[in-house]
């Protein structure tokens, strides 16, 4: 009888429970994706004051009640001396001014202004955030800023707290660089960006009504207290702009559009208010 010397190739078979396990942690990975996309593409109405309507796709407008979802493709319109708040399920919290159209489309973490002027506040977990308009595109992660779109007059960009860029829309490449307590001030026409300057954030934090006229304060409202002890010590360098003279007080400006474009109101930083 002839024995073969070849010996009897064994088979490892992979640990079935590892493969059940790894199969199961990556189909729950791509379940939290998707919940969380579809999460991003949704708020809720956290404060109403006065006028403030609804606007679906297919719905005709309706009033806008305490805990509304705000749905991708459905605008949130105020009226005059009226305002509003939003709550995504990331926490990134939106306040709207008076005369504002606001809205937000299939891209995460992207929102629309289509007139007056906003508030956004976003948790660094919630990666880079985006703010378009007409005229202007904004981007910024971990902040607080507010944003104004007017369409024949000036529109401004106020970073209270954080780091960001604008860029125009007719010209991508030509982007401004802001920092905490920034501005930019521009007209809808401009082709070319100015340099940013300091604004007063004392005055903002204690006078505009985006940042007082809630119910509830900022997440980032200690940081913003902060800012504005750190800017009232330090030596009188440059004049400071008081953006609360337009619209950031009481958005009264977009409801009177055929004015003359107002020029920026400068005060000394050492002014009292």
């Amino acid at each position: 009888m002839i024995r073969s010397t070849i010996t009897p190739m064994k088979i490892h078979f992979p640990n079935l429970k590892l493969v059940a396990a790894i199969a199961l942690i990556g189909a729950a990975a791509g379940i939290a994706a998707l919940l969380s996309a579809t999460e991003q593409k949704q708020a809720r109405v956290t404060e109403v004051i006065h006028d403030v309507r609804l606007l679906g796709a297919q719905t005709a407008a309706h009033p806008a009640a305490i805990n509304d979802a705000v749905h991708e493709g459905t605008a949130v319109r105020t009226g005059t001396d009226s305002r509003a708040e939003l709550t995504f399920t990331d926490r990134t919290l939106t306040r709207l001014g008076a005369n504002t159209v606001f809205s937000f489309g299939g891209a995460a973490h992207t929102y629309d202004l289509g007139s007056g002027a906003i508030l956004v506040s976003a948790p660094k977990e919630s990666g880079t955030v985006k703010i378009t308009t007409a005229v202007a595109t904004c981007a910024v992660s971990g902040f607080t800023m507010i944003s104004e779109y007017h369409r024949t007059t000036w529109n401004k960009v106020l970073m209270l707290n954080g780091d960001g860029y604008v860029s125009l829309n007719r010209n991508p490449g030509d982007k401004r660089h802001l920092h905490s307590t920034e501005i930019l001030v521009f007209r809808p026409d401009a082709a070319v960006l100015p340099q940013p300057q300091q604004f007063d954030i004392c005055n903002v934090i204690s006078d505009g009504r985006l940042v007082t006229g809630f119910g509830k304060r900022l997440p980032e409202w200690p940081a913003l207290v902060n800012l504005c002890e750190k800017q009232r010590s330090e030596p009188v360098k440059k004049n400071l702009i008081d953006p609360t003279s337009q619209d950031i007080i009481d958005q009264s400006i977009n409801a009177r559009p055929n004015q003359p474009p107002p020029r920026p109101t400068v005060i000394p930083s050492g002014a009292h208010f």
